[in-house]
């Protein structure tokens, strides 16, 4: 039985107008259904939060605002919806659903579109805990943060999420007096203790009242938000921000009827259950950008939105690595992440594991820059190998795109200087980073070093 296109692509997120444009480039007939404004929305959270971390503290909140409506005019003109329609995507902008009968269908208010298959793409909203009082209580969260005219004099960032980290302290630094509450005992709990640590510091440096392991009792609103905590004290402010985990926009795509069960905690849809084809329980049917889950904070790559498109369209061969997946952290200075932390690679990898970590202050262009926060962290097997990264510090997103290229095609670390550019971070930090690693393998007691030693000694002999 004939079918109307090759690819039926339910979005709402950058990602979903990025498989559509590449299924055109291959030729393929594609139809993306997403809802109205979605995407624009998804990109606007993504602005609010670099210009936030890249503004200074002298900045303007009027002006920053007016830098933000400028960067979303221009932000990816090869993914509007116009280009698309030229390009051949037929662009349904209604919200869309599976519809399993008489044969599988994506159904909108108007349409019925069936496909060879079909990708999930949707976007994310933040999770409104169940607190006592917050659905009652006037808040704020991201996507509605610009609206106001004037910032608050004190907030209350609510959750541990990278937004509410991101978010907590820029209001800190933009003179708002912050609290960034949350009932988890620590800010990045997959990531290493003292890395964690790191970015508590980094936090209450720039002025943010960190309030972990915080359960609370009940919210209520007067002349001001009131926490009242479970242990009896309280917490006040003029504004409270929810910045939880967000999660996937699942619940209206009529899932169950087709056997695709999402993951849930606590009775919140946490992420779509795909492998690492990116394909659902559901044949035909795959998934990519921020609904199949991953690091705590925003994945910088989109590798996955080829991955499962082309498995889609062609035969199901390609996976996708999850430890070559670069994420960022919207910090000022940035952090930036790469495959396994150092607790991750001793329980893997035992003493084959080496972690490496230089201080920016250890570099001359940090000093000139004026910026000598932070560090830069790398695991590295014993044959040069690179497992993992942490770097925090400026050009940090920069750096790691890199190290997750390396990693991809298997470049040592001793060998990273052959590649055809190298950031200036890197090609500052680079030489620091070997010369740790040679230490390590050359200290007294190591084969080599014995070697050396032997080898000398039998060259004074003679």
């Amino acid at each position: 039985m004939a079918v109307d296109y090759d690819a039926v692509i339910l979005g709402g997120t950058v990602q979903g107008r990025e498989a559509a444009a590449l299924a055109a480039r291959e030729g393929a007939r594609v139809a993306l259904v997403e809802p109205l404004g979605s995407v624009e929305r998804c990109i606007r959270r993504q602005i609010v939060l670099t210009t936030l971390a890249s503004a200074s503290s002298t900045t303007e909140w009027h002006g920053l605002k007016h830098q933000v409506r400028a960067l979303e005019a221009v932000a990816y003109p090869h993914l509007g919806l116009d280009r698309l329609a030229t390009s051949g995507v037929d662009v349904v902008l209604e919200p869309g659903q599976f519809s399993p009968r008489p044969r599988l269908a994506v159904t909108t208010p108007t349409r019925r579109l069936t496909s060879r298959g079909y990708l999930l793409a949707p976007g994310t909203e933040v999770t409104v805990p169940d607190i006592p009082g917050l659905a009652e209580t006037p808040h704020l969260t991201l996507d509605s943060l610009l609206a106001l005219e004037t910032l608050p004099k004190t907030a209350i960032v609510l959750g541990r999420s990278g937004t509410a980290i991101a978010l907590a302290q820029s209001l800190a630094r933009f003179g708002t007096r912050t609290t960034l509450v949350s009932r988890g005992s620590t800010l990045l709990p997959t990531e290493d203790a003292e890395l964690s640590a790191f970015i508590e510091v980094l936090l209450e440096y720039s002025g943010v009242d960190l309030r972990l392991g915080t359960p609370i009792e009940t919210i209520r609103h007067k002349d001001d938000v009131q926490l009242w905590l479970r242990d009896g004290g309280a917490i006040a402010a003029q504004a409270l921000i929810l910045a939880t985990a967000p999660h996937p926009l699942l619940d209206s795509l009529n899932l169950a009827s087709i056997g695709i069960r999402p993951r849930t905690v606590h009775g919140t849809t946490t992420a779509l259950p795909v492998d690492d084809r990116l394909a659902t329980a559901r044949a035909r049917i795959f998934a990519c950008g921020p609904a199949v889950g991953g690091y705590w904070s925003e994945t910088t790559d989109h590798q996955d939105v080829a991955i499962a498109l082309r498995n889609l369209l062609y035969l199901p061969w390609r996976r996708l690595s999850w430890l070559n997946r670069p994420a960022l952290l919207h910090t000022a200075p940035e952090y930036a992440r790469l495959g396994l932390s150092a607790t991750q690679a001793r329980r893997w990898y035992g003493g084959e594991a080496t972690v490496l970590q230089v201080p920016f202050g250890q570099l001359l262009k940090a000093h000139q820059g004026g910026d000598i926060m932070g560090f830069c962290r790398w695991i590295v097997r014993a044959d040069g190998q690179l497992i993992g990264a942490q770097v925090c510090g400026p050009g940090a997103s920069e750096l790691i795109h890199t190290l997750a290229l390396a990693m991809q095609q298997g470049i040592a670390l001793h060998q990273l200087d052959r590649l055809p550019t190298l950031p200036h971070s890197l090609s500052a930090i680079l030489p620091l980073m070997v010369s740790t690693w040679q230490q390590q393998h050359w200290h007294p007691g190591t084969w080599r070093r014995d070697w050396a030693e032997n080898w000398f000694n039998w060259q004074r002999s003679r």
